[in-house]
């Protein structure tokens, strides 16, 4: 009778092909996450900087504008929606980013910001 030796080759390979997979979804996920990360940043910014002040719903999205351009997610400025008047502005925002996986599978990602300046 034969002694168990350790992992068979096959069992190896499917250790490496799931790490693998593991490491490729990462890549796919965490530029989501950071563009998220970079929203999250400008809108926290944002109401800490209008404290005190009260700016128009023009003002806020130049404001927003400009910052979404130098932290790279220019792209996602269509998506913002800004309303109200002086302590009273409401941003809110709802966006999905879809990536592709592979072949026809896709990730997708949601995600939701709303800011009162009134609170």
């Amino acid at each position: 009778m034969k002694t168990q030796q350790g992992s068979s080759g096959i069992f190896i390979l499917i250790v490496i092909l799931l790490c693998f997979f593991g490491f490729f979804t990462m890549l796919k996920v965490v530029p989501l996450y950071t563009q998220n990360w970079a929203v999250e940043t400008v809108f926290e910014n944002l109401k800490e900087e209008a404290q005190n002040k009260e700016y128009s719903r023009q003002q806020v999205q130049d404001m927003i504008q400009k910052r979404f351009d130098i932290n790279g997610v220019s792209q996602l400025v269509d998506f913002v929606e800004v309303s109200g008047q002086g302590s009273k502005i409401i941003i809110d925002m709802e966006y999905e980013r879809r990536v592709s996986l592979v072949s026809n599978i896709e990730l997708v990602a949601t995600f939701n910001h709303y800011i009162d300046f009134s609170e």
